[in-house]
């Protein structure tokens, strides 16, 4: 996919601000796996990216060493200079592809958002069922709780650039994961608690939210 080996500014620019504020997701999922990551002491996080998320986590367990993979050498090379910027010492990143990865062994295994912008999440998982191993696996994606999965690929014209951004089935997922002896525990919906602004480019992918009634009558904020 071309956004993984051509970043132009834009994409620089979506890596760099988390590092300055982290997103709500990555902290929502820090809580979420809180309990898991009291307990370990190596964590691996796949897609990366230039490393802002895995630094949050490294910052609120420093006891846990974080190692960080992407398949981006620029991200990498950015992701460890940051790091090294601001004093990280349970924090580092390598050039890794999720589609075949080094057998090595790891607590826990993080990721945030990847797996919706790969082209499926079959292969991935696996590599982490057979390569990994971990005790744990904690991740976010763009989920649906019933028997529907979407296949969507984006292409930005303006921008040159094309990726995907998949809708998993959970049952799904769950079954795959089953079958590799692994067992979906615990699934929670990711409710957004800021406002975001609409992008002023209508060319370039982006967020933000509107307000909406929900099925029980109440005003949600939708994404």
């Amino acid at each position: 996919v071309d956004e993984w080996i051509k970043l132009d500014e834009v994409a620089l620019k979506y890596h760099q601000l988390q590092w300055e504020t982290p997103k709500q997701s990555t902290k929502f999922l820090e809580q979420f796996a809180s309990g898991k990551l009291k307990s370990a002491r190596k964590v691996l996080d796949l897609g990366c990216g230039a490393g802002a998320a895995t630094a949050y986590f490294a910052s609120q367990h420093p006891n846990v060493l974080f190692s960080g993979k992407d398949y981006v050498d620029q991200l990498v090379e950015l992701g460890n200079e940051l790091a090294l910027k601001r004093g990280i010492g349970n924090l580092d990143f390598q050039q890794a592809d999720w589609f075949d990865l080094e057998e090595e062994s790891f607590d826990g295994v993080l990721s945030l958002q990847t797996l919706s912008w790969l082209p499926e999440y079959q292969r991935p998982l696996k590599e982490i069922f057979t390569k990994i191993k971990p005790n744990w696996i904690c991740l976010n994606s763009l989920f649906y709780d019933g028997e529907i999965s979407c296949r969507i690929e984006v292409n930005e014209y303006a921008r040159a650039a094309q990726s995907f951004y998949n809708v998993y089935s959970i049952p799904d997922v769950s079954r795959f994961c089953a079958n590799h002896g692994y067992r979906l525990t615990e699934a929670q919906p990711f409710v957004l608690d800021i406002d975001i602004p609409k992008p002023k480019n209508p060319d370039i992918m982006g967020t933000y939210t509107v307000n909406a009634i929900g099925s029980n009558g109440s005003l949600e904020r939708m994404q």
